[in-house]
């Protein structure tokens, strides 16, 4: 055994040390994000499971002005936004200013804490929808068919 053979051991070994100096930041990265992933799908799966909804009643046309309302309690133990909640009517989307929304009376109010009744009324609504779905932000729903009976 020469020098050639301790020249080429000492170059792979340096080759091997540069190679890892420039795998480790990348392997660490890539370990960190699937760290933060892994800890917001767990914290999505524990909101999911502290949300429930349940609807309390609803009603069509009660006053003659073709509203449809519709009370839904928050029976779970996660806060709910109220910007975040959707709602459907016969299988299509509604924006949110086509409905209007009130937590416990208040219009005002973004935040739908346990044990709260979030009230959503459509204005006008022709001809009387079959089906109601609204939906949080976790996505838990609630539907309503057989508005009208």
């Amino acid at each position: 055994m020469g020098f050639s053979t301790s020249g080429a051991t000492a170059i792979i070994f340096v080759g091997v040390l540069v190679a890892a100096g420039i795998a480790y930041p990348v392997f660490h990265s890539a370990q960190e994000e699937r760290r933060t992933a892994i800890q917001d799908r767990d914290d999505r799966t524990l909101s999911m499971r502290n949300t429930a909804i349940a609807v309390d009643s609803w009603s069509y046309n009660e006053s003659g002005n073709d509203n449809f309302t519709m009370s839904v309690n928050n029976t779970g133990s996660a806060t709910l936004s109220v910007a975040e909640t959707d709602l459907l009517v016969d299988g299509v989307y509604r924006t949110r200013d086509s409905y209007v929304t009130r937590v416990e009376g208040s219009a005002e109010r973004e935040l739908w804490q346990p044990g709260e009744t979030l009230h959503v009324t459509v204005a006008n609504r022709t001809p009387e929808p079959d089906r109601v779905k609204l939906v949080t932000e976790h996505g838990i729903a609630e539907t309503v068919t057989e508005v009208g009976g």
